[in-house]
């Protein structure tokens, strides 16, 4: 463990190594009234610069990142940078110290959205809630094998809709799920065979469907091919998840895995959780869809703004074909498409069968595509089937 004394305005350079790079975060101590230890994303290939302000502090680094003072033009030019382009927008504030990207045009804007959509869900690498759930970064510890679980009850109430395209991701998905206490189905779609995982999976959760579908639709087709065909018509609730990550198009993986996280601790993270869920949905019949408040995105008179943009044309299309109402302004879905739901609430979207024939190939494409249109539409569906929507928020 090193340790730098950053002197008062003066603007230093972080460079994290291969390993921290590699990992996506970076743990460093810092802050103005004693040192914390804050967990930094990183990635990219790209550096920082870290800024202490008014007052000196201490910082103290693993052998995972260097530190050192930049010279004056340098200092100058970045600040100038900092406040008067986006780049203030990637800006994260540890207890009063800053740190912010250095590198190229195109990664410290990306980097800069991530932080500027991470403030939005209130899930930022500086926040409370980061403080408070550092899981969101670091993940949950693997469960540890005691036996297969009972998820097949004589009448189940609850299944468990997973496409899973990322099959890494799957030991965290089975520590939150092997948490529950109340019975389910897994119904667990694939794009490829993995024997291994089949094996895995069945031997946890005796009774699950594994199915391979085709690599389109995302995670919005393999699970309207399961809800045209009916399998969840013996159910009362599902719960839709997927193994979401953000790794194409130059991301930064790190931010990916905090969203879906952030998504998972909302829905599935704990037995408790899950019931709190269904005694929503118990106390009031008319709910027909639970999503993650800090994912769910509201455009009406008050917030007016547009949230189908290149998918309106094959939402409004969707939408007309379901009957009711047109959307018009009053839109709002859950980002990421990960909920509870009544089967019955999607019954107007069922009736169209849209999985056999309407979803094109894998184009890598991050909006515009049919997916992205149905993404938008799952609330729309439970109001036009008589439903309501209602959300939760857990931290």
């Amino acid at each position: 463990m090193s340790e730098v004394c950053v002197a008062r305005w003066a603007l230093y350079r972080l460079h994290p190594g291969q390993a921290a790079q590699a990992r996506g975060y970076l743990a460093v101590m810092l802050g103005r009234a004693g040192a914390r230890e804050w967990l930094l994303p990183v990635g990219g290939g790209l550096d920082f610069y870290l800024r202490a302000g008014d007052e000196a502090v201490t910082v103290l680094l693993g052998g995972e990142a260097t530190l050192e003072r930049a010279g004056w033009a340098e200092a100058a030019l970045a600040l100038v940078r900092r406040y008067l382009t986006r780049l203030r927008r990637g800006v994260l504030d540890f207890d009063g110290v800053e740190v912010f990207p250095r590198g190229g045009k195109k990664q410290t804007k990306l980097y800069g959205k991530h932080v500027r959509y991470a403030r939005r869900t209130r899930t930022a690498p500086d926040g409370r809630v980061m403080r408070e759930h550092p899981e969101l970064i670091l993940g949950w510890p693997e469960a540890e094998p005691d036996g297969p679980t009972a998820c097949v009850a004589a009448a189940p109430r609850i299944a468990v809709a997973l496409h899973l395209y990322y099959t890494e991701l799957w030991p965290e998905i089975e520590t939150l799920l092997r948490r529950w206490r109340v019975p389910f189905t897994l119904f667990l779609t694939l794009t490829r065979e993995d024997a291994e995982l089949t094996r895995r999976v069945l031997s946890i959760f005796p009774g699950s469907a594994i199915r391979i579908v085709e690599n389109c639709g995302r995670d919005v087709r393999p699970f309207l091919v399961l809800l045209e065909e009916g399998a969840f018509d013996k159910f009362e609730f599902v719960c839709k998840i997927h193994g979401k990550r953000s790794i194409g198009l130059g991301r930064f993986p790190v931010f990916g895995d905090i969203v879906r996280r952030a998504m998972f601790l909302a829905l599935i993270a704990s037995d408790q959780q899950v019931q709190e869920i269904i005694q929503m949905f118990e106390v009031d019949g008319r709910i027909g869809v639970i999503g993650p408040a800090r994912f769910r995105v509201v455009a009406d008179d008050a917030v007016p703004r547009d949230l189908l943009g290149r998918n309106r044309r094959a939402a409004e299309a969707i939408a007309a074909r379901m009957g009711g109402t047109a959307l018009g302004n009053g839109v709002d879905y859950f980002e990421g498409t990960m909920f509870w739901v009544r089967p019955q609430a999607l019954a107007p979207l069922a009736r169209l069968c849209l999985a056999e024939t309407a979803f094109a190939p894998e184009a890598g494409l991050a909006d515009g595509a049919l997916e992205h249109a149905i993404e938008r539409l799952f609330n729309h569906t439970a109001r036009l089937a008589g439903f309501g929507v209602d959300e939760v928020l857990v931290f």
